[in-house]
């Protein structure tokens, strides 16, 4: 059963080193997603370094995807939050939804409440780095520790059956 891990960074280079942890340890593979409004990506290379660190590590399912995503993807406007870039299966789900409806509908299809979705969307207007992760249920919590060790913050873990964040025992 795959729970989500959902975690804001400041910045690219905190977002990069992140995710470059959790493929390293094959915690995630390809079900990695990063949003960003796109007058916030201050890096124009960002999206290729990293789209070259994910191309190393193999996976259940073809990087070559999520790669062109990374490097190609255009820019798109979500609602509430304007343009954006987007990685990921995320990219996926915002450009298929109907046009009124944006992040905050897809993180509740990750099993996020609508207060903690409107929270995210809000970090996500003002300038923050959204990071999403899919992985297994014992991966779970080492990928939320490689996220905090890297700056992440507001790191919450979800299921879609249960509405309310998993917390660690102990």
């Amino acid at each position: 059963m795959l729970n989500t891990v959902v975690a804001i960074f400041k910045g690219p280079q905190q977002t990069k080193e992140a995710i470059e942890e959790i493929q390293g340890e094959s915690l995630a593979n390809s079900r990695i997603s990063v949003i960003v409004r796109s007058e916030y990506i201050h890096q124009g290379e960002f999206k290729e370094e990293i789209a070259n660190e994910l191309a190393y590590y193999p996976s259940e399912i073809n990087l070559d995807k999520f790669n062109a995503w990374l490097v190609q993807a255009p820019p798109f406007t979500v609602p509430n939050l304007g343009e954006v870039v987007v990685a990921g299966p995320l990219a996926t789900q915002l450009m298929h939804q109907p046009q009124s409806r944006g992040l905050v509908e897809v993180l509740l299809s990750y099993g996020l409440s609508e207060i903690r979705a409107r929270h995210y969307e809000h970090e996500v207007r003002t300038g923050h780095w959204l990071v999403l992760i899919q992985t297994h249920h014992e991966k779970i919590n080492s990928v939320a520790n490689a996220l905090r060790s890297f700056g992440g913050r507001d790191i919450e873990k979800w299921r879609k059956e249960i509405d309310h964040p998993i917390y660690p025992i102990g």
